[in-house]
């Protein structure tokens, strides 16, 4: 059977975060620095403040977006070919998003990030099996500041045909993205068959600023998946405790998801959670610690009791580089996420919490998916695989290599391939020149990077994602 789902709270325990949700959306409300966005809430049926910005939400129109809203959908890949179950899946895998810095593999020092790079980490997820879809790992610094995330969207669209992930920071960025999307998916409604998800969040606690509010509206229109991620830190932005900032996170997701459910009625969401804590001694932003694997179960839970898709960031560490602590922060928090239900685990390749990326880490953090993938399927145990009766054939003080037992489930997924985690005895280990696992991974990643060949775009859509990015540009001069 497979590993039972990691649960902290209890169903008591979930209502009364629901309840408290709701009460605060209720009685306190959200500010929002958006007049159109206020119009369109109260259009809905909340009740707005406009002098203070404060929009009250009733209960019955939280009841109303959460019963229009879809529990699965289908993500399409770019050429809109295949797709992914989406939402009672055990859990896909996503290269990260939005980091500022790349080890440098030469002088193991952090440096700025351009376009090419971006693309080569696309073209490296494309390559691997269990990076499942495909986010901007980083923002290129050789372009135009104010369009980078347009310029990354179109490296990564040229390197991969797996669904992509992307977020934008105001409603300008919001449009073009969605205007390339539609390019790349020949869609005047992107939203029919999805090739992509995008990420928005609040402010915490309890704000919209005005371009991300206007953004869920463009978004929410459009049909695209929308993952709401809030991102409160402990003790600063939410409350210090890890039930107060499960709350302030779940109540900002619901008033986002009601915008989203009265601009078009079942426009598909995502339950998010970018889960952090705060070091009140150094004044510093965590997301490798226990309390966040804790809430990441937390959200899980509260996901399936909203009958909602869900997602985390996830492979996560504070370390600044490859060490001991990179690889138990990440093995803990991803098999935390895998083993609560979460759907979508976002951020493979990067480390320094979240700032920096690197290729070597890409390829170890899907090694890490593949183990566990690999623990959270658990054991299959039949009449076949007990095996008694080829016990018996064996016998005593033999061995089991030749029998057509152990030929069937050799490839069969009982035992899982490893590609640069180092399995070889030390003399063996010691002539190959003592490599380290960042030394495998730095290996495969060049071959990666030189040999795969991921489906083209057409020059085609090449051409108006270059013609939209132009355009772009030319109005944010």
């Amino acid at each position: 059977m497979k590993l039972n789902k990691a649960e902290v709270l209890s169903q008591k325990e979930i209502k009364m975060i629901d309840e408290a949700s709701r009460e605060i959306l209720e009685d306190t409300g959200i500010k929002v620095y958006s007049s159109p966005v206020l119009d369109i809430y109260k259009n809905g049926g909340a009740a707005v403040d406009y002098e203070n910005r404060i929009v009250k939400i009733p209960s019955s129109l939280i009841d109303k977006s959460l019963k229009a809203a879809p529990s699965n959908y289908k993500l399409y890949s770019r050429d809109r070919d295949s797709y992914l179950e989406f939402g009672n899946n055990l859990g896909y895998c996503a290269s990260g998003h939005n980091a500022i810095y790349m080890l440098d593999e030469n002088t193991n020092e952090r440096r700025p990030i351009n376009k090419e790079e971006v693309g080569n980490f696309a073209k490296i997820s494309d390559a691997l099996n269990n990076i499942h879809i495909v986010g901007i790992q980083a923002m290129p610094q050789d372009v135009p500041a104010r369009a980078s995330i347009l310029h990354a969207l179109d490296a990564v669209f040229n390197n991969t045909s797996k669904h992509v992930f992307f977020s934008p920071e105001n409603v300008e960025e919001a449009r073009a993205l969605i205007e390339i999307t539609k390019a790349v998916s020949e869609q005047d409604y992107p939203g029919k068959e999805p090739v992509a998800i995008c990420q928005l969040s609040p402010i915490s606690p309890l704000t919209w600023s005005q371009g991300t509010a206007e953004a869920v509206c463009v978004v929410s229109e459009s049909g695209i998946p929308l993952c709401f991620l809030p991102q409160p830190y402990s003790g600063v932005t939410s409350p210090i405790t890890l039930a107060g900032t499960l709350t302030i996170n779940n109540t900002e997701i619901l008033s986002g998801l009601v915008l989203s459910q009265i601009l078009n009625e079942g426009s598909p969401v995502i339950y998010g959670a970018a889960w952090t804590t705060f070091e009140m001694n150094k004044g510093t932003v965590l997301i490798g610690t226990p309390e966040r694997c804790v809430l990441s179960v937390a959200g899980s839970q509260m996901a399936k009791y909203y009958n909602l898709p869900s997602h985390c960031i996830s492979f996560d560490t504070d370390a600044n580089i490859y060490d001991e602590q990179n690889g138990f922060e990440k093995i803990f928090n991803t098999i935390a996420n895998l083993q609560s239900g979460i759907n979508l685990l976002m951020n493979a390749g990067m480390f320094a919490t979240g700032f920096t990326v690197s290729y070597e880490q890409l390829i170890i953090d899907h090694e890490i998916a593949t183990f566990a993938y690999r623990y959270v399927e658990g054991m299959k145990v039949n009449e076949d695989t007990i095996a008694k009766d080829v016990i018996k054939k064996v016998g005593q003080h033999k061995d089991f290599m030749m029998e057509p037992h152990t030929l069937k489930y050799m490839r069969s997924g009982e035992h899982v391939p490893y590609r640069v985690s180092n399995r070889d005895v030390y003399e063996i280990w010691k002539n190959a020149g003592k490599p380290t696992i960042v030394d495998n991974a730095k290996k495969v990643a060049a071959e990666i990077i030189s040999s795969h060949i991921p489906k083209l775009l057409s020059n085609d859509k090449k051409e108006k994602i270059k013609a939209i990015i132009a355009d772009f540009e030319n109005r944010h001069r």
